[in-house]
């Protein structure tokens, strides 16, 4: 499936102490420095594609749940659309949503955008904390010492409903169009400043859309895609800040180049991945 997605995470009590008993919170895997402004001698600063452009792009894609990652202008996170299924087999309906990792080439653990009140949990179904409040989250299966960001199986009903909110929390597989049915999920990128095309695979550094199309279920059905409709796909360079300029891929040969597939010239074009900033 390629290299993994980055996801941002960060490690709470991690770092230096700057005043009182809490140490700041350590990026991990946040990817590259925002090449606008690099702030740390330590983190090389490359400079991606020619001309430069400002903002400079990424040159990955950096994926996180945004309970945790504190997404910014400099450090986006993909956005996405998502209907994951509930215990029953139905879904909990589109919402926009996030990444929390990859599980292949095209699968997700993704977490809705759409709030569950702590008495609203379905027994069987997967939620990751988003406030705590004074809700026994430990009654109804988490973990102890669950806090903001933990994902757990609900195994009981709330006994005693408080103000605590959970996200849903399912795999959903990649697929074409705006409205994904239960299980799957959609993912748009920008190219040319053109009507948002969808992605039918995303990894570190590429993406690709569904030209050469798709079939299939959804994640909780072993019919997710054929092969022989996916391999046509055009691959692009992946970032959040710049869509349309050229990227050369390291290896490219334009001899061999696969023209049907990526630029004649042995380079790709860079798309714009739908992100959150905030």
């Amino acid at each position: 499936m390629g290299r993994p997605l980055k996801i941002q995470k960060y490690s709470p009590m991690s770092g230096i102490f700057t005043s009182g008993p809490t140490a700041q919170a350590v990026t991990i895997d946040a990817g590259y420095a925002p090449f606008a402004a690099p702030t740390s001698m330590d983190l090389p600063t490359v400079v991606l594609p020619q001309p430069q452009t400002s903002p400079l792009p990424f040159t990955g894609v950096v994926g996180g749940d945004y309970t945790l990652s504190q997404p910014s202008t400099s450090y986006p996170i993909v956005e996405c659309q998502v209907n994951i299924a509930l215990p029953s087999g139905t879904g909990q309906g589109v919402a926009n949503g996030c990444i929390i990792r990859q599980k292949g080439a095209r699968k997700f653990l993704v977490a809705s955008s759409t709030n569950v009140q702590d008495e609203d949990c379905v027994v069987g179904a997967s939620y990751q904390i988003l406030t705590l409040d004074v809700t026994n989250w430990q009654q109804m299966g988490a973990p102890v010492g669950a806090t903001v960001g933990t994902i757990f199986t609900c195994t009981a009903v709330c006994a005693n409903p408080q103000n605590g909110v959970a996200l849903l929390v399912g795999q959903c597989v990649l697929k074409t169009g705006g409205s994904p049915t239960v299980g799957n999920m959609c993912i748009t990128m920008s190219i040319n400043n053109s009507t948002p095309t969808y992605i039918s695979k995303l990894t570190n550094k590429f993406a690709q859309d569904f030209y050469g199309g798709e079939t299939g279920g959804n994640a909780n059905t072993g019919n997710v895609w054929n092969p022989a409709q996916v391999k046509n796909n055009i691959d692009y360079a992946a970032n959040f800040f710049i869509d349309g300029e050229k990227f050369t891929k390291s290896g490219a040969d334009v001899a061999t180049w696969a023209g049907t597939n990526q630029n004649s010239d042995g380079t790709l074009t860079m798309a714009e991945v739908e992100h959150y900033t905030s």
